[in-house]
């Protein structure tokens, strides 16, 4: 290559010359790429990179910087002695200020180690071994509950009690209706008294022990008055639960009820009418208070804002866990979403559907409901719809229900449909398949201003919490002072009918009026009046009849 004297005149310029001018804009790119990479690595703490990814992207930076530098190479072996020796100090200058460039990059890397290392020496740490202690302190939780520092242990023991009284009004064709089993008579009784204990076993296994006290199942009526002969306590919930599993979330094995329906869910505790509508007593609950022997698999999803469980259980016909039918098991699942969930719930819309395949036990099944309002023994309930035994192959059941909360009221709705396979009763031939069918609505409102609290975790109701307790008092001038707690008014439309092709159990039609007085969370007073529309078997004992009752409740 010929070196002109125009090209030596440049070299000698004061000014720039070209070659160092583009040596100067080949080195400012490549350090403003090297400050970049150095700059994310620091300060892209959110994505949090691990040592391995920094030490390639370290790596990569000093391929690159190779290669430029065999590029920058190749071009001064191109040039002639002088524009190259001119361009070897300023590329000696360069690579002086890149070498500091490059030392405070790597400054910066061996810091974020550094501290990266030490974050990670802190978190193990602070991980403790579960059960490494097992010292034990004492708080209030909506009960008594006692639980270990890290909180791999908690025991709290739960309870609840409720009195209820009764009274009726019923047409003389209507009482003397033998299809009710039982008169309809007023009366007292203690609707559940149940005592257990519920916690957690080395973090991850929840269990749940209670036995309701108030069992009449072996009660033998005699020609004077209703005998128990045996007292004995009978189990509703008692399970173990493994939770946060992985892809599976959790599984509960043991008595518990099945993933189906809302009221059928909520714990009795929180019901805002004295009993649940007529779908529990005909299909929810049947014969066993509503809670059967079997694995359940259930979790959450999109932060809470949906649910789902599935489950296998083998159903009975009694309140203490056992079967011993062949090819009796149900298979029911359930899935709840919340399209809308605002203000912790101030706001919400919740929508649930659920199903059920299940044999029949030994193939018998039988359809009952009892009354809104109950006294006495539950052996002594009479059965205002009732079909009897009924044979088949098996059925099914599908569920829809609905909820809105809109501040202090709350609209509620379910409905059941059940298809019953190759059906017949006593010794008559099949009539196929039958459907027996039940719903309700309530809307209920808060005089006070409250909410009621929802289970964002099992798509439930929950408790309800007054913004002041009730209290009376008088202070050191004998002055009262009144605490109010929390009103609320409630309606309920409940329908059941369980007449289809000639296999009949009554058809049901109900509005019960409800007042409701939360003295504080754990104790409330109930007012329920009620008028059905009894569509009986025996068409000359149908009517109308009324209820009214009461409950004081307590639970912790």
């Amino acid at each position: 290559m010929q070196i002109t004297n125009s090209s030596i005149s440049q070299v000698a310029n004061p000014g720039p010359p070209p070659a160092k001018a583009g040596l100067r804009s080949w080195f400012t790119l490549f350090v403003s790429v090297l400050l970049l990479i150095g700059g994310l690595a620091v300060d892209s703490r959110a994505d949090e990179p691990s040592i391995q990814d920094l030490q390639k992207r370290i790596e990569e930076v000093e391929k690159q910087n190779q290669v430029l530098q065999d590029a920058l190479r190749n071009k001064i072996d191109g040039l002639g002695s002088k524009s190259r020796g001119a361009i070897v100090q300023a590329s000696a200058e360069e690579e002086d200020e890149s070498g500091e460039a490059d030392e405070h990059i790597r400054s910066v890397v061996r810091d974020y180690l550094a501290k990266d290392s030490k974050e990670k020496s802190a978190a193990e740490t602070n991980w403790v071994e579960v059960g490494s202690d097992v010292s034990m302190k004492a708080n209030w939780k909506n009960g008594v509950e006692i639980e270990t520092t890290n909180k791999d242990f908690r025991m709290k023991v739960r309870g609840r009690t409720q009195f209820d009284m009764a009274s009726f009004d019923v047409p003389a064709n209507v009482a003397t209706d033998p299809s009710l089993v039982n008169p309809i008579r007023n009366g007292v009784d203690f609707r559940r008294l149940r005592i257990g204990v519920e916690g957690t076993i080395y973090e991850q296994i929840d269990y749940v022990m209670e036995y309701d006290f108030i069992n009449s199942a072996l009660a033998v009526p005699s020609a004077v008055k209703p005998v128990t002969t045996i007292a004995v306590p009978a189990p509703t919930d008692l399970y173990w639960t493994f939770m946060k599993l992985p892809a599976v979330g959790n599984i509960r094995i043991g008595n518990q009820k099945e993933p189906i329906g809302m009221e059928h869910n909520t714990s009795s505790r929180y019901l805002p009418f004295m009993e649940r509508s007529y779908n529990q007593d005909a299909f929810y609950g049947g014969f066993n208070n509503g809670f059967v022997p079997g694995i359940n698999f259930f979790d959450t999803a999109f932060d809470e804002r949906m649910t789902w469980a599935i489950g296998a259980f083998k159903p009975t016909f009694n309140v203490f866990a056992f079967d011993l039918s062949d090819g009796n098991y149900s298979f029911t699942g359930r899935l709840t979403g919340l399209p809308w969930y605002v203000d912790e719930g101030n706001g919400l819309l919740h929508l649930g559907v659920s199903a059920r395949q299940a044999g029949m036990d030994n193939g018998i099944w039988r359809y009952r409901t009892r009354a809104s309002e109950r006294a006495g023994l539950s052996q002594n309930w009479p059965l205002i719809a009732d079909t009897d035994n009924i044979t088949g192959v098996n059925q099914q059941w599908y569920n829809a229900e609905a909820s809105m909360q809109l501040g202090s009221l709350m609209m509620v709705a379910e409905y059941l449909v059940d298809f019953v396979h190759d059906a017949a009763r006593g010794n008559k031939p099949t009539v196929g398949t039958i459907m027996y069918q039940g719903g309700y609505v309530e809307v209920l409102y808060f005089l006070t201003g409250e909410k009621r609290d929802y289970n964002k975790k099992m798509g439930v109701w929950d408790r309800v919490i007054p913004a002041e307790n009730a209290f009376c008092l008088s202070d050191e001038n004998k002055n009262w002072l009144f605490g109010r707690g929390a009103w609320q008014i409630a309606s309920r439309f409940n329908y059941l009918d369980l007449n289809d092709k000639g296999i009949d159990g009554g058809r049901l039609k109900d509005v019960t009026l409800g007042l409701n007085w939360f003295l504080n969370p754990h104790m409330k007073v109930q007012w329920n009046y009620s008028i059905t529309d009894r569509q009986s078997i025996n068409v000359a004992n149908s009517g109308i009849f009324q209820g009214f009752g009461m409950r004081v409740a307590h639970d912790f």
